[in-house]
């Protein structure tokens, strides 16, 4: 089990360091896209500088990924950057003396004779310049060498690790460029409808392991061969169908347009199936359900992030989620069975449908194939949702399991209770952010404190190994951030309270002691809500809040009130608030379900 968790803990690195150089791909894409377009409107010399920029994006992307992945194991140090960018260069250079000496081809790169491992020797050179920046970083060397000693030591070792590299590249890489190469032929010549649909099913499995940005890795970069306008090679069905030739593109299966599957179920899919669930939730609770929703809808249709709908059911529903990932393969057959080319740069959104629509084709089908999908979507959903009962968003028992905002509260505040919901600062190893999930490596995932997490927005929480996600949506890279500024201020190091199996008071544990001004202050409270039988449930959802869920809404202004022994009062959801109570929440929680019992 440890290699797997060990293994497990090393490729979510990975994934979380492709997001780096992934994330510049969408610029690149419409850099490209508008520049090769030629509208009219745009002069012709700034067409040309945003198609040439676009494409020096594409024609260095071993170099990006070179520096994402170095960055992303050194937590961002900038010299493992600069010690990926040296080893980088030091590798081509090498690879292409050896080569030529042993009568390998090779080809020019960066203005270097070298061996093309295309982004697969960006990856590997990145993994070396972290391992040996992780490894070296604390050197110490003579006094006479102590110019050279800590972090300037490390583009050093790296260069000449880069020549071992290279030298080992030269014998091992022939064979394994062999194997690339028949993959690339096979999934972009030979079977792209079978490839690419194999793609779809495994790519949306690992979403929720966050993997799928190394699974993305070989079908965008690597299947497919072109030509650019300039006479460059190109690798990989993403960079071909925005950069190659028309000769590349008519001598290509299905014109480097492999991906277009994607468009059936980001744009139309998805969105129908978020409705769907709309529609099922029960009546008290459509109204709060369908603003969740049709958000998260047009989020999946502008821009293809599709997290927030599918973490909505993935974790109450796994069988709607493995319907999903069935149908999201069969979208990808389906569109390269009839021709249909399209290309993407970032997500199949409708900003990428529309920029890097001038090389597709068959464009009308698009909708109509869409349509269908979003018919499909919306009856397997809401046929498997009311004949099996699934307790998708909005029918559930009850109504506090709604997915609450993030956002609420002040910053460091939020930073502090997620530190605390992840078992304080003493049991967080590691800290970073994807696109719309927290990444934490702890010591002791006991003591993370999954439920609290999702009352404090969480969609859901993943834990394998110890290695713990989050899905807080677009809103975890700043999440991430403030709990990175509030851990470096020396936050969340004290007691953090044990987690307790259910929020719910037990009789088994020692009575809290309530004084005179607690029970005062519960009984201002519990009137300003309504009454004791107004409120539905009252928990503790950090050290310092009382998170109150009330049957009823009542017309109450947070930020007027004032409650004794408050220092804040939040309003998270219609019926919903949390009241900030610092040292007081135990007893404030324990007063409260005193009088709920009476």
């Amino acid at each position: 089990m440890s290699v797997f968790t060990n293994a497990f803990g090393a490729l979510q690195k990975v994934g979380k360091s492709l997001m780096l150089p992934v994330s510049v791909l969408p610029v690149a894409g419409l850099l490209l896209g508008i520049g090769a377009a030629n509208l009219p409107w745009i002069p012709d010399i700034l067409s040309q500088v945003m198609a040439a920029s676009g494409g020096a994006i594409f024609g260095n992307l071993a170099l990006i990924f070179a520096i994402g992945v170095a960055l992303g194991f050194t937590e961002n140090d900038g010299v493992s950057a600069l010690a990926a960018t040296v080893g980088y260069a030091v590798l081509l250079a090498t690879m292409g003396v050896v080569a030529s000496a042993m009568g390998v081809e090779t080809k020019s790169i960066m203005g270097l004779q070298s061996i093309e491992t295309g982004v697969f020797g960006g990856i590997l050179i990145g993994g070396v310049a972290a391992a040996v920046f992780n490894r070296f970083f604390r050197i110490q060397l003579p006094a006479y060498l102590g110019f050279f000693a800590g972090k300037r030591a490390v583009p050093i070792i790296t260069a000449f690790a880069a020549i071992f590299l290279g030298i080992i590249l030269v014998f091992i890489w022939p064979p394994i460029g062999g194997v690339i190469d028949a993959f690339s032929h096979w999934a972009a010549e030979q079977s792209p409808a079978m490839a690419f649909s194999i793609y779809g099913i495994v790519e949306r499995s690992l979403i929720p392991f966050g993997l799928h940005h190394v699974w993305n890795v070989p079908f965008f970069f690597e299947a497919g061969s072109c030509t650019n306008l300039a006479g460059e090679a190109r690798t990989g069905v993403l960079t071909c169908y925005l950069e190659a030739d028309q000769a590349s593109r008519a001598a290509a299966t299905n014109h480097f347009g492999q991906l277009a599957g994607g468009y059936m179920f980001k744009m139309y899919g998805l969105p129908a199936a978020a409705i769907a669930i709309w529609h099922c939730a029960k009546p008290e609770h459509r109204a709060k359900v369908g603003g969740i929703m049709i958000s998260a809808a047009l989020t999946s249709f502008l821009t293809g992030i599709t997290e927030p709908i599918e973490f909505s059911f993935l974790f109450v529903a796994p069988v709607l989620y493995a319907l999903h990932a069935i149908l999201a393969g069969t979208a990808f057959f389906v569109t390269n069975s009839l021709g249909m080319v399209h290309g993407t740069s970032f997500s199949h959104g409708f900003i990428d449908f529309i920029v890097l629509s001038g090389n597709s084709q068959n464009f009308l089908l698009f909708p109509v194939i869409g349509a269908i999908y979003a018919v499909v979507y919306y009856s397997v959903f809401r046929f498997v949702i009311t004949k099996f009962d699934l307790k998708t968003p909005g029918r559930e028992d009850e109504s506090d399991s709604l997915l609450a905002s993030a956002s609420d509260g002040d910053e460091d505040e939020m930073a502090r209770d997620l530190v605390v919901a992840f078992g304080g600062a003493g049991n967080i190893v590691s800290l970073d952010a994807c696109i719309t999930r927290l990444r934490i490596g702890v010591n002791d995932p006991a003591k993370v404190d999954q439920p609290r997490l999702k009352a404090m927005g969480a969609a859901g929480v993943v834990q394998v190994g110890n290695g713990m996600q989050a899905i807080f949506g677009t809103q975890s890279e700043n999440l991430k951030t403030a709990m990175d500024i509030f851990l470096k201020k020396g936050g969340g190091t004290e007691p953090v309270a044990p987690v307790a199996a259910t929020p719910a008071p037990t009789t088994d544990t020692a009575p809290v002691e309530l004084t005179a001004d607690v029970e005062a202050a519960v009984s201002v409270c519990v009137a300003t809500f309504g009454g004791v039988d107004n409120i539905k449930k009252v928990t503790r959802c950090a050290t310092s809040r009382i998170r109150l869920l009330l049957r009823e809404p009542v017309d109450v202004d947070p930020d007027t009130i004032d409650l004794p022994l408050s220092q804040a009062t939040m309003k998270v959801q219609e019926n919903l608030y949390h009241i900030l109570v610092g040292e007081y929440a135990e007893a404030y929680e324990a007063a409260i379900n005193k009088l709920r019992e009476q």
